[in-house]
């Protein structure tokens, strides 16, 4: 398979898979990475989403001239595109979960007509600064437009003899302007106006908008902290200056072959982000030594920045053997790190504890040269295989283990090449509380709720059980002569927010479940859904379990459906699937409307559309995607409050609300009082979750509620 067309499948599989982690963090960092697509200039602008979103960055820059996709040849992207061709680009970006921020560089002039052009443009699709180089006789117009539309300018340097090749220039018609007009800092042009990007950074402060960001050696860019730009101090000064904004990685070199280079741009960036103190993250490996580290020196070293474990004929492992971090125990967290194994078997264990001298037992996540093995989740001297990839499993009180559904589809995953043999992957996983999360390059791999009883974490020998505290360690597998490589390896610790996850669908059956009126006229059964092929406006049931499906055929078909289990705080999470065409909605509590529909075609969303709180508020963005595939909502949700009267004395507030890891409701949107079609029609301190059902037909999948610690 070339790689066009495995970016294609990876990223229609993507798709299907649902792969949503990390989108809100990204969302509140001041400092937002992303691609210049001039990166992938060689490739159409589908392969260049595709690309960034491999790279793990959830923000682009779009320029003019670039060929949409290999099915549209003749589609270039820029403000004179087609309304249809863009909403197929907007289309593109949703899937892949990437967010259109930047557009240029792109002319602006004295003609208003051309840039209101640009300017409709960078409103229609979300765009918030648009790259240019106008003429200084525009720039009365640009200022008028920049506060009307509420969109930036930032202007770039190309080198000289361009006109702004000097942020001297740049000042100059900045000066007494709308703080929206300001500088596009491209560093590696000003390296080749022969200008030190550093000072020139100290001269635009509180002017820079965004960044083309750059380092360079012998006149091409190189990987970011490695050439002569003094990428750290750089940084280091844009924090001093309370930057906020965006970097465009423009990697101007090697072209068909840059995304190594590129990936160690970003790990520079991540790196250098959390040592000044602007990430969350905590990278625990320096990349020169083994401090803070502790395994078996004859097979553990640090070789080229990376963590090697080696065995060979002459020198083996006496049995599994691990090397651990000493610097402190992992409790709720995230955990995210790159690895390449060469031959052999591996994994990284967390939440772990030392049987012996470097030998682990405890959950851990699977690292060998096997797609569809490598990603799922195993306990290490423990309970032996866990959850497979594909599946999301509770394990109940007893020790039981049921699977309960699906996570992603694994034939999907290996067609879609999820894994990269022999070379680098990164695993993503999270922990909090008794659900377990690992991602693998961004695809979802599995899910555990795990309700077996707490081992003791100072007690060596009891293995046989759960953890919710624990080492950090990599091991290398007793056998044949192994490699094994870690690299970029950083931890963020999440503060301890949520009681214990519940699953409200067993997978199995509607035991737990009430239909909100006569039962015989319920469409609700259990089983996997899938779009109709003869018409996609209709759900089928295609047998098996894992997701609760309504069937219903049209308006009015059907019933709603809530739980027996009642909350008030909580996060819910669940996955949703919505036909062509087809309705329902999310009652938290029974009472309080977040909107499922179709809104695939949408272009400005509305108080009705995916993702509003009916009657309160519509979605701040489109984060739909297309009919027929899973989407994801995180809703976090603070219940009203009464008097011992029974007297209302704080309102319901949806803290948060993320569709497919996009925010789409923040800073604690505030509920008056319930939406109508709620199940009660008045507000209480506590109520079930409730799906509607009598709107048409949709499945719902993976239904977890996290009750909020007091």
């Amino acid at each position: 398979m070339n790689e066009r067309v495995k970016i294609t499948v990876a990223l229609s599989v993507f798709v299907l898979c649902l792969c949503c982690v990390g989108g809100a963090q990204a969302d509140q960092d001041p400092w937002k990475l992303g691609m210049q697509a001039y990166s992938f200039n060689r490739f159409t602008f589908e392969e260049a989403v595709a690309k960034t979103k491999a790279l793990g960055m959830r923000y682009i820059e779009v320029y003019p001239g670039q060929t949409l996709s290999k099915e549209k040849p003749d589609v270039k992207t820029d403000h004179n595109m087609s309304g249809p061709d863009r909403q197929l680009m907007m289309q593109m970006l949703r899937e892949a979960g990437v967010r259109l921020m930047n557009y240029g560089v792109v002319g602006l002039s004295n003609n208003e007509a051309e840039c209101r052009k640009v300017f409709d443009f960078a409103r229609e699709t979300g765009i918030e600064t648009i790259v240019s180089e106008p003429p200084e006789d525009a720039f009365d117009l640009i200022d008028r437009l920049c506060e009307e539309y509420k969109i930036n300018v930032a202007i770039h340097n190309h080198p000289k003899p361009s006109y702004y090749w000097d942020s001297e220039t740049v000042l100059k018609v900045c000066k007494g302007r709308s703080r929206r007009i300001g500088a596009c800092a491209d560093t590696g042009h000003w390296m080749r106006s022969e200008l030190n990007p550093l000072e020139q950074i100290k001269k635009l402060e509180g002017r820079i908008i965004s960044l083309h960001f750059k380092d360079l050696d012998q006149g091409h860019d190189v990987i970011w902290g490695t050439g002569k730009c003094d990428a750290k101090a750089i940084l280091a000064e844009l924090k001093r200056q309370k930057f906020q904004g965006v970097f465009s990685i423009e990697y101007e070199y090697n072209w068909l072959n840059s995304m190594p280079e590129i990936a160690g741009c970003v790990s520079f960036f991540e790196r250098t982000e959390a040592e000044l103190g602007l990430s969350d993250w905590k990278w625990i490996f320096n990349g020169k030594d083994l401090n803070g580290w502790d395994g078996d020196p004859r097979l553990w070293s640090v070789k080229d920045g990376v963590i090697r474990g080696e065995t060979t004929a002459e020198n083996p492992a006496k049995g599994n053997t691990f090397i651990i971090w000493r610097d402190g125990k992992l409790k709720d967290f995230e955990l995210m790190l790159k690895f390449r194994l060469q031959n052999g078997n591996s994994g990284v264990q967390y939440r772990s504890k030392e049987v012996s001298k470097w030998v682990i037992s405890g959950y851990q996540a699977e690292v060998e040269n096997s797609p569809g093995k490598v990603g799922f989740l195993y306990h290490e001297a423990g309970r032996g295989s866990l959850v497979n990839v594909g599946d999301i499993m509770v394990i109940d009180k007893e020790g039981n283990k049921n699977v309960i559904g699906n996570v992603s589809d694994k034939d999907e995953l290996i067609k879609a090449g999820y894994y990269n043999d022999k070379d680098w992957n990164e695993y993503h996983i999270i922990a909090q509380g008794n659900h377990l999360t690992h991602y693998l390059n961004g695809y979802p791999m599995m899910q555990l709720i795990d309700f077996d009883r707490l081992t003791a974490p100072d007690d060596p020998k009891d293995t046989k059980g759960a953890a919710k505290e624990g080492l950090l360690a990599l091991q290398i597998h007793a056998g044949p002569p192994m490699v094994v490589e870690f690299k970029d390896i950083r931890i963020k610790e999440l503060a301890p927010k949520y009681g214990d996850a519940v699953v409200l669908f067993n997978g199995k059956d509607l035991d737990n479940w009430v239909v909100n009126g006569d039962k015989n006229k319920s469409k609700w059964v259990a089983g996997k859904a899938a779009m109709s092929p003869d018409d996609p406006k209709q759900l089928v049931n295609k047998g098996g379990s894992g997701e609760m499906i309504n069937l219903a055929a049209q308006h009015g078909d059907s019933l709603d459906i809530y739980s027996t289990e009642k909350f008030g705080d909580c996060r819910i999470e669940l996955e949703v699937m919505v036909p062509k065409g087809s309705n329902s909605g999310i009652y938290v509590m029974g009472e309080y409307e977040i909107q499922v529909l179709d809104s695939w075609d949408s272009v400005k969303m509305g108080g009705g559309d995916m993702g509003a709180v009916y009657g309160a508020s519509p979605p701040q963005v489109n984060a739909t995607r297309r009919p027929g595939v899973w989407q994801k909502y995180v809703i976090d949700f603070k219940a009203p409050k009464f008097d011992a009267s029974g007297k209302k004395v704080e309102n319901a507030e949806l803290v948060r609300v993320e569709l497919n890891g996009e925010v789409i409701h923040k800073e604690n949107l505030v509920l008056a009082s319930q939406t109508p079609g709620g199940i009660a029609g008045r507000e209480a301190a506590t109520g079930p979750l409730m799906f509607q059902g009598n709107h048409g037909p949709v499945a719902y999948r993976n239904i977890i509620v996290k009750p909020l610690r007091k």
